[in-house]
C-alpha cells in the first residue's frame, strides 16, 4: 500500500512538539507579529476539529511556518484535501451564512464549533420597523437542543443591509450573555459569541433571547431574513410597522443560499402595521420576508 499522507494536524503537532513551544508562546509570537489567533483555534488546529482557510489566514500559516522552522508552503498545502477542495468547500451549509468566508472564519477564529453540537428546534425573529422606515431592533427567541455534552458557546451573525456607519450591537436578555464580538464596519457584519450560563448536558434544551439594535441610516428598509444550517422545527419571521409607515405588500420567500432568488414568494396579509411568517419543518437555506414601500 503506498503511504498515506500526513495531516495538517499532524504535522502541525508534530512540528510544535519538535520546537518546544507552548500554545501560548505560539500565541504570543504569532501576535507580536500581527496575525493573532487564539489559543481555542491553535487547539482545534492541532487536534483536527477544524483547518485554517487560505483567504483569511494566508498570513498566519506563513508566520507559523517561520516559527515551527518548517519549509515555506509546508503548512499551506495541507489544508487542502485530497481531492483538490478546501475543507470549506465540503461543508455546503456554511454558503447560507451573510458574507460566508468571513463571518465563517471569525467563526472559526473564536473557537466555536456549532455544527453537531447545538441544534435550534424552535425561533422566532421579531423586527421593529421606525417611522422613518428604517430597521430599529430585532428581538429573537431561540429554543436549542444541546447534541454534545459541555456545549455552552455558539455564534450569532448580522449583517445589516442599509448604508450605515456604525455597526449593529446585540444585548442578552434572558438564558445567555454575549461574550466575544467582532465587527467589520465596512461590511457592517457584526459576529457575537453567546455564552449559556453553564456547560449543558446532552439532550438538553434551552431558551435564549437576545436583542439587536440597528445602526441607524437613512436607507428605508426592504427585508430582514434568518439564515439556518439545519432542519427548524418552527421558524418565525415578524415585523412591526411604525403606524403610518406601512408598506404597499409584505411578500414571504425561501432562497437555497444568500444570492439566490427567492422560490414560491408569497403575499403575506398585513393587520394593520404588523405581518408574519411561520415555517413548519423548515429546512436549511435563507427564509426571508420582504416588503414594497408606495
Amino acid at each position: 500500500m503506498a503511504d498515506v499522507p500526513p495531516t495538517f494536524s499532524e504535522v502541525l503537532t508534530e512540528a510544535i512538539q519538535q520546537r518546544g513551544l507552548s500554545l501560548e508562546r505560539i500565541r504570543m509570537r504569532l501576535d507580536a507579529a500581527g496575525v493573532p489567533v487564539s489559543i481555542a483555534t491553535l487547539s482545534y488546529w492541532q487536534s483536527g476539529r477544524s483547518l485554517p482557510t487560505r483567504s483569511r489566514s494566508y498570513h498566519t500559516l506563513v508566520e507559523l511556518e517561520r516559527i515551527l522552522n518548517l519549509e515555506p508552503g509546508h503548512l499551506t498545502q495541507l489544508t487542502h484535501t485530497a481531492d483538490g477542495r478546501t475543507r470549506r468547500e465540503l461543508f455546503e451549509w456554511q454558503t447560507v451564512l451573510p458574507v460566508r468566508d468571513l463571518a465563517t472564519q471569525i467563526i472559526e477564529d473564536l473557537g466555536i464549533e456549532m455544527q453537531g453540537r447545538i441544534t435550534r428546534v424552535s425561533m422566532l425573529d421579531h423586527v421593529h420597523v421606525r417611522a422613518d422606515k428604517s430597521e430599529a431592533t430585532q428581538h429573537s427567541q431561540v429554543v436549542w437542543r444541546v447534541e454534545r455534552q459541555g456545549m455552552h458557546r455558539w455564534a450569532v451573525v448580522l449583517e445589516q443591509d442599509a448604508d450605515t456607519e456604525t455597526t449593529p450591537q446585540i444585548e442578552a436578555l434572558f438564558g445567555c450573555t454575549v461574550g466575544e464580538v467582532v465587527e467589520v464596519p465596512e461590511r457592517r457584519l457584526l459576529v457575537a459569541e453567546m455564552v449559556a450560563p453553564r456547560p449543558m448536558q446532552r439532550g438538553e434544551h434551552f431558551l435564549a433571547e437576545y436583542r439587536i439594535t440597528y445602526g441607524r441610516t437613512t436607507t428605508p428598509s426592504f427585508r430582514t431574513q434568518r439564515a439556518v444550517s439545519d432542519a427548524v422545527r418552527t421558524l418565525g419571521l415578524c415585523v412591526t410597522f411604525s403606524p403610518g409607515a406601512t408598506p404597499a405588500r409584505v411578500v414571504a420567500g425561501f432562497q437555497s443560499a444568500m444570492d439566490q432568488p427567492l422560490t414560491h414568494p408569497s403575499v403575506i396579509p398585513q393587520n394593520g402595521h404588523q405581518a408574519q411568517s411561520i415555517w413548519v419543518d423548515a429546512k436549511p437555506g435563507v427564509y426571508s420576508l420582504q416588503w414594497e414601500w408606495d
